[in-house]
């Protein structure tokens, strides 16, 4: 179980409690470095705040790099050598191609851009744990069966590229989990939401690993909202 953090502060808490890793989620760092998710924080700017994560805690950090910040395979390599500079030890990296379309990374693109992290980890040291996610539910428009052939397709392509776990980002409903965990021969990643099973049910669904994606950074931002709020409500204005 992960609860995804989102700066330093966060991650410290993770470490104090006891969690045997932690990691990052894109959505919460961009939102709290006033970008929109999906990339436009930039490589730079995430691997920045990476750093100043991975450096505060000792417990190992695993971070959501999006879709690599480019499309191109040396993309893929620039970002996994960054990760790996900021002392991230595992990443997640998904086949969106962009956000305000359905449109996905070509799987056999997908793969060759995974085979080069991959190699940059090997290469400097640092085998890094792939969490590779696919957006076929996320994104597309496809009818559910299609939906799930595919995500298994894709996820089998990304396995033999060298993945070690599979996030298949939407689905909620348990005969659609448990079909992913059955046909996935590798550990099976979903995020929490409120209408997905519970964490036990997953659990016995098969799930190996179970995320929250930006949701702690919002529950912590809608405790600041209502103490706030709780404040202003009793200050006297003239």
């Amino acid at each position: 179980m992960l609860v995804n953090v989102w700066d330093v502060a966060s991650a410290k808490i993770i470490e104090e409690l006891g969690f045997p890793a932690a990691a990052t989620a894109s959505a919460a760092i961009s939102a709290s470095l006033g970008f929109e998710d999906n990339e436009e924080i930039g490589r730079d700017l995430m691997l920045a705040s990476v750093a100043r994560i991975a450096g505060a805690v000792d417990i190992p950090v695993t971070v959501d790099l999006e879709a690599g910040y480019g499309p191109t395979v040396e993309d893929a390599i620039a970002t996994a050598r960054g990760a790996i500079e900021a002392g991230a030890v595992g990443l997640n990296f998904e086949d969106s191609a962009h956000k305000d379309t359905s449109e996905l990374y070509d799987a056999a693109l997908q793969a060759e851009r995974i085979k080069a992290i991959r190699r940059t980890g090997e290469e400097l040291g640092v085998p890094l744990v792939i969490n590779a996610r696919t957006d076929v539910f996320f994104r597309t428009e496809l009818p559910e069966e299609e939906k799930l052939r595919e995500s298994v397709r894709r996820a089998k392509v990304y396995l033999d590229a060298g993945a070690d776990c599979i996030y298949v980002l939407g689905p909620t409903d348990e005969n659609t989990i448990e079909r992913l965990a059955k046909a996935i021969p590798a550990p099976l990643n979903m995020l929490a939401l409120p209408d997905a099973p519970s964490i036990a049910r997953m659990t016995e669904l098969g799930v190996k690993r179970i995320s929250f994606g930006p949701r702690p950074m919002r529950h912590a931002m809608t405790a600041l909202r209502e103490a706030a709020e709780h404040v202003r409500d009793l200050a006297i204005f003239p």
